[in-house]
């Protein structure tokens, strides 16, 4: 891999990670909608011919559909952010309605082996944070990589 992961400011390097969302929420709604309304018209069909328990099925699809889609809204924006300066490393994330902020000493923090979903664990004596929940698995090690880099210096 050849391409930096992190972005070098005057304060030093920044890698910041968010979920990749390639559709925007107003597509997602469209597409949602459309397909709540196919259903509810094949309950209404099928109540038309007697089969009356089919419409109250459509409509708990729709209601599935609506919580689908604040769920995929609750977590499109979140992120992890982690700046290294020449003295500290900070650390940020949201993840729903959680949101984190951490700061750790350059000099005293360690990445250690983790044993959570091999995530990168960066610790300082009884504090540690997982940092990589938005990267694919394959990129973790050239993050991880480029992380010891960034705190080496």
């Amino acid at each position: 891999m050849n391409t930096p992961i992190a972005i070098k400011t005057d304060q030093g390097h920044e890698f910041y990670l968010k979920r990749n969302c390639s559709i925007s929420p107003i597509q997602l709604a469209l597409v949602f909608v459309f397909l709540g309304l196919i259903s509810v018209l094949i309950g209404i069909v099928f109540y038309s011919f007697g089969a009356t328990l089919i419409l109250p099925f459509s409509f708990l699809e729709v209601a599935a559909l609506v919580v689908a889609y604040f769920y995929n809204a609750l977590h499109a924006n979140d992120y992890e952010l982690l700046r290294i300066d020449h003295e500290k490393i900070y650390f940020e994330s949201k993840f729903g309605f959680q949101h984190r902020k951490e700061s750790f000493s350059k000099s005293l923090t360690r990445i250690l082996p983790s044993q959570y979903n091999n995530l990168i664990n960066l610790s300082q004596g009884q504090r540690s944070i997982h940092f990589g929940k938005n990267i694919h698995t394959r990129l973790r090690s050239f993050l991880e990589i480029e992380i010891r880099k960034t705190l080496k210096n």
